[in-house]
């Protein structure tokens, strides 16, 4: 089916609203944050440091630890910001900072999704500039981006309140100026290469992961560059490259020790665990980001993904062994970077999660739609009908069966039971997680204790043994490396004595106490209980637990506290 420019355009423009249409109503329904969402507005607005050691917050503390007031259009305390945490590059949180400063004082999950739907909407049009210049067509290239449109994946992505939306964005830019500047052959052109020079600059100033994008896109055009004999093209692109990423690193000289060592990643942590267990564990780390991509494009079932991992086999194997046809070279850009990157990614990320593979996830969508389209087109039938009929019965099913991630939304703790509240946790700043909910009361004291949980390290080991991982007794090394990982300071500081000595604690009738899941339970009511007058305590709310849940990661991903909730009263 051939479609005109123009008509072309006014159908992606409808992709695009009903794309942003649903991202919109699942904001809207989205109750509660994942812990790093909150901590992009920390970092992206404030200096602000709420007392963790047994202090009295109040709303307005908290307020301030996330908006943007004192340090309006401060992008120095941005930059700061970053240096301390150690983890990212600072466009990202320039950006959200740039919007909240607009809105003074003011916490609102809107002002960052706000950035999300720009560059989830600048992703969706050059995805389909990628499409249709791997394809040629303008109808299978609007196929293509529907298929992600309309996909878990790019609702997840639009909602969750991150760089990763950006990132989605820089990816498909870079290799649509790099097929731009591929399909010129020898026809350089500087204005190309400056369009190359920006994407690169700001790709790496978003998030790291972008050099792994770029760098495999960069290793097909090399190939294929020498390949068609284009040494003049391919000696200004690696030139574009290593200039783009040079003006970044002077932008954020903090990107190599970032990159070589930061606070992510097995090769940060200090490990005595078994090879065995490093084995199975990395087998059990392809099986969730299975489960992972199955979730986010295949309805949730890994079947379902096995079997259009096969179409996709056959749609490159038939058409070479039946009809002598070969891909075409452009499709390898959009292969190589799609399957390697993932598998890449699944295999070093330091958790099992989709943030880290969405930048890749609207290229496995071009990928698989483009091999159904091969393989309807080899055997005669109408892709005009066929695929686009298809897509949108299983975007529709998908939505029914499958809850996208961060939208939470099954928690009472918004409800509080009394005025004040208290928070007890390890180093790890679990309660940056429930910041949204200690909003609504009238202060709220967060504690820190040693003592660990008394039975994590055997949850997580029967967890993982469960899963084929062969822990030989030692997940717990794991554990309690991450827990203490990380260039920013965390200090195993008990706060427990001063808490129970706090005297407005101790004139308190009644008081909401979160438990950590990490700390020890017995521990701290124990010390409430036999140091205080507030005797007895009732559950408010269970957490949920590990084992109903294959990915542990999705565990702190769909659990709204990391906490079990109680009311303590005399």
């Amino acid at each position: 089916m051939r479609i005109g420019n123009r008509v072309s355009r006014i159908v992606l423009a409808v992709i695009i609203a009903a794309s942003l249409a649903l991202s919109f109503y699942f904001m809207q329904v989205k109750q509660g944050y994942h812990e790093d969402e909150l901590l992009t507005y920390n970092l992206a607005n404030s200096s602000k440091e709420l007392g963790v050691d047994a202090e009295w917050n109040t709303p307005g503390d908290f307020n301030e630890y996330l908006a943007a007031g004192a340090h309006r259009f401060d992008y120095i305390n941005v930059y700061d910001n970053q240096i301390i945490d150690a983890s990212h590059p600072p466009l990202y949180y320039a950006a959200v900072h740039t919007v909240c400063s607009f809105f003074p004082d003011t916490f609102s999950r809107w002002l960052a999704f706000g950035i999300n739907v720009a560059m989830m909407a600048g992703a969706l049009v050059l995805l389909y500039r990628v499409g249709r210049r791997v394809s040629g067509s303008n109808f299978y290239a609007l196929i293509g981006v529907a298929g992600y449109a309309f996909s878990i994946a790019c609702i997840t992505t639009t909602i969750y309140l991150r760089m990763y939306a950006s990132l989605t964005f820089w990816v498909p830019a870079f290799l649509a100026v790099t097929l731009r500047i591929y399909d010129r052959g020898r026809a350089v052109r500087l204005t190309d290469f400056l369009l190359m020079l920006v994407t690169v600059a700001l790709g790496i100033l978003t998030q790291y992961y972008f050099i792994l994008c770029a760098g495999l896109i960069g290793l097909v055009f090399l190939v294929l560059s020498v390949r068609e004999h284009h040494v003049k093209s391919l000696l200004f692109y690696i030139l574009t490259a290593v200039v783009g990423a040079g003006i970044a690193l002077a932008v954020y000289p903090y990107i190599i020790t970032n990159v070589l060592g930061g606070n992510r990643g097995f090769g940060s942590l200090k490990l005595d665990i078994d090879t065995i267990t490093i084995v199975t564990y990395l087998g059990y780390k392809l099986l969730c980001y299975a489960e992972i991509l199955a979730k986010d494009m295949f309805l949730g079932n890994v079947w379902v993904l096995a079997g259009c991992a096969v179409c996709l086999l056959l749609a490159y194997i038939l058409p070479r062994v039946i009809k002598k046809k070969k891909l075409p070279r452009k499709a390898w850009f959009i292969i190589v970077p799609a399957v390697v990157y993932f598998i890449g990614i699944a295999l070093v990320s330091p958790f099992n999660s989709d943030r880290y593979v969405m930048a890749c996830l609207p290229l496995l969508s071009l990928l698989f739609t483009f091999a159904f389209i091969r393989l309807i087109t080899m055997i005669h039938f109408r892709a005009g009908v066929a695929v686009p009929v298809c897509l949108l019965a299983a975007s529709a099913l998908a939505f029914t069966v499958v809850k996208p991630y961060y939208i939470y939304g099954e928690t009472n703790l918004y409800q509080p039971k009394t005025d004040k509240c208290v928070f007890v946790g390890t180093a790890m700043m679990e309660w940056n997680k429930c910041i949204d909910k200690f909003m609504n009361y009238d202060s709220v004291m967060i504690a820190k204790t040693t003592s660990m949980s008394a039975t994590l390290y055997d949850e997580l080991d029967a967890f993982a043994q469960a899963r084929g991982v062969i822990t030989n007794g030692k997940v717990g090394a794991i554990a309690k490396s991450f827990m203490n990982n990380g260039s920013v300071e965390r200090t195993e500081t008990d706060s427990l004595g001063k808490l129970v000595k706090d005297k407005e604690l101790n004139g308190l009738s009644e008081v909401t106490v979160y438990i950590s899941r990490l700390a020890d339970e017995k521990t701290v009511t124990d010390a409430i209980t036999k140091n205080t007058g507030l005797k007895h305590y009732e559950l408010i709310q269970k957490d949920r637990q590990f084992e109903e849940f294959f990915n542990w990661y999705d565990y702190f991903v769909e659990t709204e506290s990391y906490c079990n909730v109680y009311r303590f009263y005399k």
